[in-house]
C-alpha cells in the first residue's frame, strides 16, 4: 500500500512496501469473501478480458482470488490478474512501454506519489467523471483529477498508527505527543524522506499538510522531528526491521502499519495499535489507466465498480486494506471494520508536497539524522 505500495503505499517507499507484502503473505489471507448479488446488465463488451495489475505477492493474489471474480460475476468481464513491480522503476518501465505504443496492463494500482509522478510524465489516460456513476460513494479527496477529468480512482487505504507494548505502559498513550515525552532509546520511528513523521508533525504541531509546501515549513517540521532523536532506538525504512525490533523487545513501540499489527496480534504478539486523538496517518492507492489508446468501456466498467461499497467490503475482508467509503454505507461488522480502519479524521499523507520537495526533504532528513 504507497505512497505505500500498499507505502506504498508509498506515503512509503517501494522497498518498504515489498517487505510489508512479505509479512502479509507469510501471515496468510483474511476471511473468505462474501458474494455480492447486486445485478449488473451484462453489456456487449462482456467478452473482453481486462488486464489489471496489482502489487505482486499477497495483494495481487488476494485481488485475483477474492475481488476480481465478483466483478466478473456481475459484468461478465473476465480479468487477467498481473503482478506489478513495486520497485522505483515501475513508472520508468511503464513509460517506456507507453512510448512504444503498448502497455502490459489496462489498469494498474498506483501509490499517491506515483499517481502524481505518472501524471507529470503523461502516463495516465483520463475519463469523464460523468461516466463513473459511483464516484460519489468515495469520501472527499480520494479521486484524482487532471484538467477536470479523472485520472485516478481511490482503490484502498492503509493506516500507520502508534503501536505500543501494553506491558510497558500503566496507561496506553492517546496522542502522538507521547513520542516526545522523555523515554530514552524506546521507540521505533520511520526515517527517510518518505517518513510519515513529516505528516504527523505538520498536522499535530503546525498548520497541516500545507506546512510541507515550503522549505521554511519543512525545516520547522524536521527540527521538531530532531527532538525525537534521544527517544529513538530505531529509525526504520524497512518495515520488517520494525516488526523484528518490536517482537524482540528492542523497542516499546513506535510507528507501524495497523493491518500488519493486527496480524501480529492475531498470531500472539502482545501489541496495541492506537489511533491517536489527532488521527492516524492515512495513505491510499488509486486505480490508473496507462495512456496508450482510447479508454475502453470494460475499463470504465471496472473503475466504476471499484467505487462501490461491495468492492471496498471485499477488499477490507480479504486484502486487509481500509475502505475509502463511509462506514455507514458499508455492511462490514464492527470487527471487520475495526481490523482495518477507524471512524475518526485521519492525517492524510501530503503526497503532492512530498513529491514537489522530495530532494530537499531527503537531504534535510539525512542531514538531521546524521548529526
Amino acid at each position: 500500500m504507497a505512497s505505500r505500495k500498499p507505502s506504498s503505499p508509498s506515503g512509503q517507499d517501494s522497498n518498504s512496501a515489498i517487505s510489508r507484502r512479505s509479512v502479509l503473505k507469510a501471515a496468510g489471507g483474511f476471511a473468505a469473501a462474501t458474494l455480492i448479488s447486486a445485478p449488473f446488465v451484462r453489456p456487449s463488451y462482456a467478452a473482453t478480458t481486462l488486464r489489471i495489475s496489482n502489487f505482486g505477492g499477497f495483494f495481487e493474489e488476494a485481488f485475483a482470488k477474492h475481488v476480481y471474480p465478483a466483478f466478473t460475476k456481475q459484468t461478465g468481464i473476465a480479468v487477467q490478474s498481473i503482478p506489478q513491480s513495486g520497485s522505483s522503476q515501475f513508472l520508468v518501465q511503464l513509460g517506456q512501454a507507453i512510448q512504444a505504443g503498448s502497455a502490459p496492463m489496462d489498469i494498474c494500482c498506483a501509490g499517491q506519489a506515483d499517481v502524481i509522478r505518472g501524471r507529470q510524465r503523461g502516463l495516465w489516460a483520463t475519463v469523464e467523471s460523468s461516466k463513473l456513476k459511483n464516484l460519489g460513494n468515495l469520501m472527499d479527496g480520494f479521486v484524482y483529477e487532471d484538467g477536470g477529468k479523472v485520472d485516478g480512482v481511490g482503490a484502498m487505504a492503509w493506516y500507520i498508527t502508534l503501536i505500543a507494548n501494553p506491558s510497558e505502559f500503566e496507561k496506553l498513550p492517546e496522542s502522538w505527543m507521547e513520542l516526545w515525552k522523555p523515554r530514552p532509546s524506546a521507540w521505533g520511528l520511520q526515517g527517510g524522506g518518505n517518513s510519515v513523521l513529516l505528516d504527523i508533525v505538520a498536522g499535530v504541531y503546525f498548520d497541516g499538510a500545507s506546512t510541507l509546501d515550503t522549505q521554511e515549513g519543512i525545516d520547522k517540521v524536521i527540527a521538531k522531528i530532531a527532538e525525537l532523536k534521544p527517544n529513538a532506538k530505531l529509525w526504520w525504512t524497512d518495515e520488517g526491521s520494525m516488526q523484528s525490533a518490536y517482537q524482540n523487545d528492542e523497542v516499546v513501540g513506535g510507528l507501524y502499519f495497523h493491518d500488519v499489527s493486527m496480524i501480529m496480534k492475531k498470531e500472539g504478539t502482545d501489541v496495541a495499535s492506537i489511533f491517536p486523538k489527532e488521527g492516524a496517518v492515512l495513505g491510499y492507492n488509486a486505480w490508473c489507466v496507462p495512456k496508450v489508446a482510447q479508454v475502453s468501456d470494460a475499463t470504465i466498467a471496472f473503475l466504476d465498480w471499484s467505487a462501490t461499497p461491495e468492492c471496498h467490503e471485499l477488499i477490507a475482508r480479504n486484502v486487509g486494506a481500509a475502505p475509502l467509503i463511509e462506514r455507514s454505507k458499508l455492511s462490514l461488522t464492527d470487527d471487520e471494520f475495526n481490523a482495518v480502519s477507524f471512524t475518526g479524521k485521519p492525517i492524510v499523507v501530503a503526497s503532492a508536497a512530498k513529491v514537489k520537495n522530495a530532494d530537499y526533504i531527503s537531504t534535510q532528513m539525512l542531514k538531521m539524522l546524521g548529526q
